[in-house]
């Protein structure tokens, strides 16, 4: 289990050297004697520069620890992979706060991306996906960029009064454009500490954002975005025009990227292979939608912590098959519990979420993306 970060811990764990590298490039502790350097006297020291450029040492270090993990390590690979920059060696061994310090010392603009990805892959929300997207092969271009900026700003000025700043970044991974977008947010009134010991009250529009993921082989799209499905639709849309001309256009109705209704035989089983990583993958709950006006949404769900559960079993109990035969009903919604091949101290599960309106919570990290591939074998990810 990974600790939480600690200042002092950080300084007692970091190699002096590297350090000294650190804040020299800054300008900064230059009276210092490192060659007696410990935590205490260094935490103190630091504790005495000006507020605004100890606040920016805290981030990167913060930074620093969240890589400081097997993941950690890989997205700074893919980062100086999409940078040109080959951080290989840097694989080797165990992950450590030092590997991940010198590389924010020797390639900063890589450590920046990787700092980048990490918090795309770990936002909360659902993903929203498309496999109908035709891909620009070769990455967006400049243009493109600009469109897309002017109209996303556009659109959620008019339709939600916020939106007037925007800014698109784009970062290739690994065949994957990540297209990262800031918006201005509402005005919101803050109190905080501004390098004094005096409460200040100021206004605020902080950036809301706006993710999307265009494969450039398979003409997939992830998109996250925080609103209704039409909105993401919207979005979509707008994407596509930014790329491929104002007449580009989307189908209506998205094409199914999930085939949820294979999950309604009990004999269906997953497809594992040995090299997703994962040890087994059960069904946990199932929400089924039936069809017409007096139709509606009946949930079905395994007891928390059951192991042997067959979900169904319950459902052929619990349908009424003279009314609602499991024929004729949707699935709308289904849980899926995945337990993995390794973990410390005890094999890691992963639980996850998928929908008949394309979204899904499966991020872009190793595990998850084992179980993806295990989805695709089973014909249930689609494409």
């Amino acid at each position: 289990m990974k600790h939480e970060y600690n200042p002092k811990n950080f300084l007692r764990i970091a190699s002096p050297d590297l350090l000294q590298t650190y804040f020299e490039q800054r300008g900064l502790l230059a009276s210092y004697n490192w060659e007696s350097c410990d935590a205490e006297s260094l935490f103190a020291l630091l504790s005495e520069i000006p507020p605004d450029v100890r606040q920016a040492v805290s981030v990167d270090f913060q930074n620093v620890f969240v890589l400081a993990c097997k993941k950690g390590i890989a997205t700074l690979i893919d980062a100086g992979r999409a940078q040109g920059v080959d951080l290989a060696a840097v694989e080797k061994g165990r992950a450590s706060i030092d590997k991940v310090l010198r590389v924010l010392i020797d390639h900063p603009a890589v450590f920046q991306l990787a700092c980048s990805f990490v918090w795309a892959d770990g936002l909360q929300r659902y993903w929203y996906r498309r496999r109908d997207f035709p891909p620009p092969l070769s990455g967006l271009k400049e243009p493109s960029i600009a469109a897309l900026q002017s109209a996303l700003s556009a659109y959620y000025s008019t339709n939600e009064g916020r939106g007037e700043f925007c800014q698109v970044e784009v970062h290739e991974r690994n065949g994957v454009d990540y297209v990262m977008v800031y918006l201005a947010d509402y005005p919101s009134a803050i109190v905080c500490f501004e390098g004094s010991n005096q409460l200040k009250r100021s206004f605020q529009r902080r950036a809301f954002d706006v993710v999307f993921k265009l494969d450039r082989v398979s003409g997939g799209l992830e998109l996250y975005a925080e609103g209704t499905r039409q909105l993401r639709e919207d979005l979509a849309g707008i994407l596509v025009r930014s790329i491929h001309g104002e007449t580009a256009a989307l189908d209506d109705d998205a094409h199914a990227v999930f085939d949820l209704d294979r999950l309604k035989d009990p004999e269906f089983r997953f497809k594992i292979d040995p090299s997703d990583g994962i040890k087994s993958m059960k069904l946990r709950s199932m929400r089924l939608g039936a069809p017409g006006i007096d139709g509606g949404r009946i949930t079905f769900t395994a007891p928390p912590r059951s192991r042997e559960y067959r979900l169904h079993r319950f459902i052929d109990r619990g349908l009424n098959n003279t009314n609602y035969p499991l024929a004729t009903l949707k699935v709308e919604h289904v849980t899926i519990h995945a337990q993995m091949l390794i973990g410390n101290p005890r094999p890691m599960t992963v639980t996850f979420n998928l929908s008949s309106s394309n979204s899904c919570n499966l991020k872009d990290t190793p595990e998850h993306n084992g179980i993806r591939e295990c989805l695709k074998r089973s014909e249930i990810l689609r494409g």
